[in-house]
């Protein structure tokens, strides 16, 4: 999320913090995230104090939370539905109710024992006078219907139909649609309601009362000929108004129910009428001209023919200047159109009816075969295959040899797809018949070289797991069969591309295969040689993936892998590893699928690694495994002596203590682990508090002295320990309150590095009277939104080159602030110029609200620049 908060759309800025933490991450890293979010939710609801605005910001979370989790990842919220209902209760605002309610319908089980104190709420809510209440609790009653809500309900939802509001009356026959699934006798008490609301003055509510009136055609409670007979007089009356077809949503509705009662000659001459007016009006018209044809379809043939005869001029007449024209919309519209009508009564297939295009026209529709449309060129080989199929069959059998002018033009990506896309249409139902031409259509793309130098052709992979995945079962089911039977035949060859396919679908159906998987093993180890190191991978996964559902690994595939082994690069070599180690070990195995999203090979491969991952972070953790250094051993200093002073030995690091200086107050870095020095010379580790070797006779290892060439102020400090709660800053210093000596570390080295300056000199953390400070300042302080956190901002004052004095956040006054001076050089003019006092107060999201108060105006202006 590139945009701020102002204009973000977050609903706080704890979601603001929350949306971008998620964006940057990683899938797992931001599941980790989420489930913390969720569990710090769960705290905050459990306060005694928590408002309703609180909760409802911490709902809205949830759902985030919920919605935005990886496939797989669970997350129980059920313990925020008491809250959600007391929100959907006592909820000030149509928001707060609103969110409350969208919470239950979205988290709440069937059967939830919640659900009564939800219906309870609904009931109240339709009670009310206030319209808004009444359809917000109309919204939630179409939304998530409860069966436990019908008896609460019913009778105020009867009383309800006949409200003054459109909005209401429209809400509530949608309701009773939806509760009638529960209940379908609800709705013999409502039908004489349901047909007088087909008058209804307001359009909307008519196309909900037509909703109403095909699910009580279907529990037979409405007359198939009383419904025929309004819908035809409401098609009459709105027709006869010639609405405009931006507002034409009552008309396409219209027509759409014409097609579920029995249509005559005089509906047919009304739908021609319409297609006649508007067929010209533009693309507006289009979805009115295309319901027309789609009512047509459910049209008996022969009362097409009849009403065509009658009206001296075939409905497919009307359309046909769509054809002359080069915009794709016209094209898929007339296409469409022309799909949905008998071939008989266009295509000249049957003798007594000509033909109504002529042969131009049919040259041009044989030229969409090669649009650059995929929705018009599928549509125009469904149209040729129910006119005559051995047009499609030819057109596949150029596009096999390669006769196409496609393949000069895109390649043999784009010609796979041409001919996925005709496999669809030939095939129709039946997965068997796709499975063989599947492995027809890649052989002839793939070509007949090697199979390890064959391409893979991305285009089919995505096409066929997409279509295996949108199918029915029974066609699912038959392809799966002839491609998993294909494994264990020796002389069926498999390229690279159906390869991939193979193992993607092993992983996610093995269940529906007619092989066992111990067959399914030996076909895929006979042909893992043949391939190049990207199959490989995917068939080594693939096996082991496989290895789960075989009581015990064939021994004739351990040797393959093995030789495989000995034979392939560093990566391959992992996965024969990983094979032939976890395929000997179920329980691991087993962990591994458990963790998995999904049974997608994808998944499994991410949780592979993640399971290999965190088996090397264990390893690394165990002090057997990786040896550490020696400790430090403690001893009593000693006095110093003149051996003592000795030069230290050759490319080694020593500390040399000289005569102690006059003592002086001086600021000093307190960095985390670093040692500190008392005042009788021993050596402790900060925070530790245990003595050490003298550091004359300490040796520090390479690592050290790389760490110690890095920081720019290697001085010790005073024993004093810190106070507790200090301000989290970049860099802490505290005030020596002792006097100490000065330390100087000597390296034999003939390159000695300019110390670096050490920042005390820009940051002091002392007892300040700020509040006086902040007080004496006249008129109301400046003040602003900075989207850095207050660790940045402490730095960017830095870089001012001017001395700050520092009040942590938890000393007063101002708790919660972190307060800080700027202090005025020595040459200043007057006590006010170049002083400058700064409040922050840090946010949730890295950012910070500061205050600023500042009398010297250029400062001022650079202190603001700095700020933003």
């Amino acid at each position: 999320m590139d945009v701020p908060f102002s204009r973000s759309g977050a609903m706080s800025r704890a979601h603001y913090a929350l949306v971008r933490k998620i964006e940057s991450a990683t899938p797992q890293a931001a599941d980790q995230i989420l489930l913390a979010e969720v569990q710090s939710i769960r705290q905050q609801l459990a306060r005694s104090t928590l408002t309703l605005k609180q909760c409802k910001e911490n709902l809205i979370l949830l759902l985030y939370c919920s919605m935005t989790m990886n496939p797989g990842v669970h997350v129980d919220l059920e313990f925020a539905l008491p809250h959600a209902i007391n929100l959907a209760v006592a909820g000030q605002t149509i928001q707060d109710k609103r969110t409350g309610y969208l919470f239950c319908a979205e988290t709440m089980p069937p059967e939830h024992e919640l659900q009564l104190m939800l219906v309870n709420s609904i009931r109240k809510d339709l009670d009310s006078p206030a319209v808004p209440r009444i359809c917000l609790a109309l919204d939630t009653l179409i939304q998530s219907p409860l069966k436990d809500v019908i008896p609460a309900v019913q009778t105020r939802l009867h009383d309800l139909l006949s409200h003054n509001s459109p909005h209401v009356r429209r809400r509530t026959l949608l309701a009773f649609d939806k509760l009638s699934k529960y209940e379908p006798e609800i709705l013999r008490d409502i039908a004489t309601k349901a047909r007088k609301r087909l008058i209804d003055p307001e359009p909307a509510v008519v196309v909900a009362a037509l909703d109403l009136c095909e699910t009580l055609l279907k529990a037979e409670l409405l007359p198939k000929d009383k419904y025929h007979e309004v819908v035809s007089g409401l098609l009459d009356a709105t027709w006869s108004r010639r609405p405009d077809p931006s507002h034409g949503q009552l008309l396409i509705r219209l027509i759409q129910s014409t097609a579920q009662t029995n249509q005559s000659v005089h509906d047919l001459r009304r739908l021609f009428e319409i297609i006649h007016y508007y067929a010209q009006k533009g693309s507006w018209a289009h979805p009115i001209v295309y319901q027309c044809f789609a009512a047509l379809s459910a049209c008996p043939e022969e009362l097409l023919v009849e009403a065509q005869a009658d009206l001296g001029t075939p409905f497919v007449h009307e359309i046909r200047h769509l054809l002359s024209s080069t915009e794709p919309n016209d094209l898929c519209v007339f296409i469409r159109c022309l799909s949905s009508m008998p071939p008989r009564v266009w295509a000249g297939t049957s003798p007594e009816i000509p033909a109504v295009l002529e042969g131009w026209e049919v040259e041009r529709v044989m030229k969409l075969l090669d649009s650059e449309d995929r929705v018009i060129r599928k549509q125009t080989l469904r149209t040729l295959w129910n006119v005559d199929q051995t047009i499609v069959e030819g057109y596949y059998t150029r596009a096999l040899q390669g006769e196409l002018p496609i393949v000069a033009a895109h390649g043999f990506d784009e010609l796979v797809l041409r001919l996925l896309e005709l496999l669809d249409i030939m095939c129709g139902d039946d997965g068997e018949v796709y499975a063989h031409q599947l492995k027809v259509v890649l052989r002839s793309c793939e070509g007949d070289g090697p199979v390890n130098k064959r391409p893979v052709l991305q285009e089919a992979v995505e096409e066929v797991l997409i279509r295996m995945h949108s199918r029915g079962s029974s066609w699912r089911s038959g392809c799966i069969g002839v491609l998993f039977t294909s494994v264990i035949e020796e002389e069926c060859e498999f390229g690279p591309t159906l390869m991939v396919i193979l193992t993607a679908l092993l992983c996610e159906y093995l269940e529906l295969s007619p092989t066992s998987p111990v067959e399914i093993l030996r076909g895929l180890a006979k042909k893992l040689p043949s391939y190049g190191a990207s199959i490989q991978d995917a068939c080594l996964n693939t096996m082991l993936r496989i290895s789960i559902a075989c009581d015990e690994v064939p021994s004739e595939v351990t040797e393959v892998v093995k030789v495989l082994h000995d034979h392939a690069g560093r990566h391959i070599k992992r996965r024969c590893d990983q094979f032939l180690r976890l395929s000997q070990s179920k329980d691991a195995l087993k962990r591994i699928i458990s963790t998995t999203h999904s049974s997608s090979l994808p998944d499994f491969v991410v949780a592979l690694e993640h399971f290999e991952a965190e088996k090397q972070r264990t390893a690394s953790r165990s002090p057997s495994i990786l040896p550490s250094s020696p400790p430090l051993k403690p001893h009593t200093p000693e006095p110093l002596t003149s051996s003592s002073r000795a030069s230290p030995t050759p490319s080694k690091l020593r500390y040399a203590a000289y005569e102690p200086p006059r003592p002086t107050h001086r600021l000093r870095r307190l960095s985390s682990g670093s040692s500190l020095r008392s005042d009788d010379g021993s050596v402790r580790s900060g925070g530790r508090g245990r003595s050490y070797e003298d550091s004359m006779t300490m040796t520090v290892t390479p690592g050290e002295l790389t760490l110690a060439a890095q920081t720019s102020d290697l001085r010790s400090i005073s024993s004093g320990s810190p106070r507790p709660n200090m301000s989290p800053l970049p860099v802490v210093q505290i005030l020596d309150e002792e006097p100490s000596g000065t330390d100087l570390i000597a390296l034999d080295s003939p390159f000695m590095s300019e110390p670096a300056p050490s920042i005390a000199s820009t940051l002091s953390i002392a007892d300040h009277d700020f509040e006086t400070t902040w007080n004496s300042f006249e008129g109301s302080p400046s003040r602003g939104w900075c989207e850095a956190s207050i660790d940045t901002v402490l730095r960017r004052l830095q870089s001012l080159q001017r001395r700050l004095l520092v009040t942590e956040r938890d000393r007063p006054p101002f708790d919660g602030d972190l307060k800080i001076v700027i202090c005025p050089s020595a040459a200043a003019a007057s006590a006010k110029e170049g002083l400058a006092v700064i409040r922050l107060k840090e946010s949730d999201d890295d950012s910070c609200l500061w205050w600023l108060r500042c009398e010297d105006e250029e400062l001022r202006n650079i202190v603001k620049a700095t700020l933003r």
